[in-house]
């Protein structure tokens, strides 16, 4: 791993592992996100799940944990992709969509977000019941 990783960045990923793993080991998926996102990453829960699927053990050691992070490393930076995504949705160039629109792909599309977290969301950055690009990039990258 020392191709990938410093040694600096390795002792960083142990401790992060050693905080959240119980008995040496990552025992949920939950752990496991919150381990990678305290590291920086963003995986979804999806994502996690998929590492205990290929792991094919109910436990993750700080072996494993250290190539997922290594995929994690490898991944497309999320906001880079959610930019390409407003820019493939923005058919008239007017970079905003309709409120109802994005309520519609946050409730339906991938990670689904609940009524309550769209309506805080669109709270946050609706204008006039238009979501400009520029605003929802900002919130999310806070």
């Amino acid at each position: 791993m020392t191709e990938f990783f410093s040694q600096k960045q390795i002792d960083e990923i142990r401790e992060c592992f050693n905080f959240y793993a119980t008995g040496g080991v990552l025992k949920t998926a939950s752990q496991l996100r919150c381990a990678l996102r305290s590291l920086g990453y963003s995986p979804t829960a999806a994502k996690t799940q998929e590492y205990y699927r290929k792991q094919n053990k109910k436990t993750i050691e700080f072996a494993n944990f250290l190539d997922i992070c290594k995929d994690e490393q490898n991944s497309p930076d999320p906001l880079t992709e959610i930019i390409k995504a407003l820019s493939g949705l923005d058919r008239n160039k007017t970079r905003s969509m309709p409120s109802r629109e994005l309520a519609a792909i946050l409730s339906q599309v991938g990670e689904r977000m609940s009524p309550e977290e769209i309506k805080y969301l669109l709270s946050k950055v609706e204008v006039n019941g238009m979501v400009p690009h520029q605003a929802l990039i900002e919130y999310i990258s806070k």
